[in-house]
């Protein structure tokens, strides 16, 4: 299928009942699965999935050193879900988990050689770069004002059930301020 970036599309999931905000939510979707997907692909080279590459990214970003509730919510996870996947990561010696010496009763994770390779491999990022060419700058500041915008609002809709959703809009937050201040991440 050939993308021609000037034309226009109307997707519809739904045709039938002519429900504009199902359409919408339906083709982020949609194109969030093409996404993973690709990427999915992309990181097979090296052995990884997205989610090991989420969490390898959380770790270089909170410097090495994060605890598993702090990685569920920075990947919007519940925390079972993430305990299981360092269980996996560490069986493949991509992790390590530690006991806090000052905190006894927390445990820490950091990324072990093998882990800061695999993160390495990670940034390559060609899928991404590729599907993200077709839009320009003003329409890529666009997007990224109105996916945040509805990223707040439907975790505002779920911060009841869902026990990381008051925490997560703190990458938001922290981008936010990085991006006014002119500081990279750490």
């Amino acid at each position: 299928m050939d993308c021609d970036s000037s034309s226009t599309h109307d997707f519809k999931l739904d045709s039938i009942n002519n429900d504009d905000d199902y359409n919408l939510i339906a083709l982020i979707n949609q194109t969030g699965h093409a996404f993973s997907l690709a990427r999915t692909r992309e990181l097979s080279k090296y052995g990884l999935s997205m989610m090991r590459a989420a969490v390898l990214l959380v770790l270089q970003t909170r410097d090495n050193n994060a605890t598993p509730t702090e990685i569920s919510q920075w990947l919007l996870r519940e925390p079972h879900t993430i305990s299981a996947l360092l269980d996996r990561m560490e069986k493949d010696g991509l992790i390590r988990r530690y006991r806090d010496l000052r905190k006894k009763n927390t445990v820490r994770v950091v990324m072990t050689d093998k882990g800061r390779a695999a993160y390495q491999q990670s940034l390559q990022r060609q899928t991404f770069h590729s599907v993200m060419s077709v839009l320009s700058d003003d329409e890529r500041e666009q997007l990224r004002n109105i996916m945040t915008k509805l990223w707040l609002r439907t975790l505002q809709e779920v911060k009841r059930e869902v026990a990381w959703a008051s925490t997560a809009p703190s990458h938001v937050e922290m981008a936010n301020q990085q991006h006014s201040s002119g500081k990279p991440p750490r």
